[in-house]
């Protein structure tokens, strides 16, 4: 009769059952992929603008005050010439 635990026949086994459990694994992870596609990326759509688009203009306004060189009051009135163009 045979003998089934030689040492070339247990290392083939194990060899054989850790490449199953890998393709198990990796199969396991593209399958879930395929079903959930966009699981983990979170929301990825672009935020929501609040109003109208702003303009070149407006954008130079924003630095502007954003470095300290106008104030609030004078933003505010400068914006309001520009969107009434």
């Amino acid at each position: 009769m045979m003998d089934w635990v030689d040492g070339e026949t247990s290392l083939m086994m194990i060899v054989v059952m850790v490449v199953l459990t890998i393709l198990l694994v990796v199969g396991l992870v593209v399958g879930i992929n395929a079903l959930y596609p966009s699981a983990g990326q979170g929301d990825r759509t672009p935020p929501a603008q609040n109003g109208p688009p702003r303009t070149a203009a407006e954008e130079e306004l924003e630095l502007r005050y954003a470095r300290g060189e106008i104030d609030a009051e004078t933003l505010a009135r400068q914006r309001a010439v520009l969107r009434q163009r």
